[in-house]
């Protein structure tokens, strides 16, 4: 089968059903595997917009109040969701922002179903539109290239906390980690918990993650790791259904107000889109 990208280009919107079924017909057929990826191009402020023979979602969720035109774009909103629990999430009177960024936070936790990471790309074709393209990949090194290669085309700057800063910051918290350790070397729930925020989009992670296989061979020994990370309330168990019922791994992702109490960092900011005018 070899390496794959698979791009989806839809006129409105990507059914889910086939996303499902690209990504289960022998590709991934083990948790999380690696050489499958996606790129998922989607619509998101004309859900909100409307456009010509489109109409926009209604904002309220009772559905004798709704258009005929509206009923069209709920169920092509059930496709493109796969499920309808989406519905009392977007259909409300919020600010049109609020529920794009919700559209498509909703959408990233679907696709979590299949894929590790979920990088979110904005674009802004026109004035107040606003669409994106998500890569869907379980390779971390792929999804951090993409990202580095964006900001550079966007004048988004690249994240880059202080390392000696909150390293220094998690010795002084936990210094049993650090009594049989000399010189540059570092504990490896340091270590992983590093390569967590600034090298994992979304700061997800698991204990099959390539990444983690590079600063520790023994995968029982990564997982009593993620257990102490856990403990000490840098990450948390991430609640996502994904496709492999017999295969039973724990997905975590960072505990943002830990990190930032503990290690003195702040997360990522939002990627920002070009202007047409830039």
């Amino acid at each position: 089968m070899g390496n794959s990208l698979f791009f989806f280009d839809p006129l409105r919107n990507v059914s889910y059903s086939a996303i499902d079924t690209v990504a289960s017909s022998s590709r991934i057929k083990n948790f999380l595997q690696c050489g499958t990826e996606f790129l998922i191009f989607v619509f998101t402020s004309d859900w909100f917009l409307g456009r010509k023979d489109f109409s926009p979602l209604p904002n309220n969720i009772e559905e004798v109040k709704w258009s005929e035109g509206e009923r069209k774009t709920v169920a092509l909103a059930d496709d493109f969701f796969g499920a309808k629990l989406w519905r009392k999430f977007l259909l409300n009177n919020n600010p049109i922002s609020q529920r794009e960024l919700m559209l498509i936070t909703l959408y990233k936790y679907r696709l979590l179903k299949w894929f590790r990471y979920t990088l979110v790309l904005p674009f802004q074709p026109k004035k107040g539109q606003t669409y994106h393209i998500i890569l869907c990949s379980n390779y971390e090194a792929g999804v951090r290239a993409t990202r580095n290669f964006y900001c550079s085309k966007t004048n988004n700057a690249r994240y880059s906390p202080d390392n000696r800063s909150a390293y220094e910051q998690f010795k002084n918290l936990h210094p049993e980690l650090f009594i049989n350790i000399r010189g540059n070397s570092r504990a490896l729930e340091w270590k992983m918990l590093w390569r967590i925020i600034v090298e994992h989009e979304g700061g997800v992670c698991d204990v099959l993650c390539p990444d983690f296989r590079e600063l520790e061979r023994d995968v029982p020994k990564i997982s009593q790791t993620l257990v102490w990370l856990r403990s000490k309330g840098y990450i948390k168990e991430l609640r996502v259904p994904h496709a492999w019922s017999t295969q039973r791994y724990r997905r975590y992702w960072l505990n943002w107000p830990t990190i930032v109490k503990n290690l003195k960092i702040n997360p990522p900011q939002p990627l920002i889109p070009l202007t047409p005018q830039e």
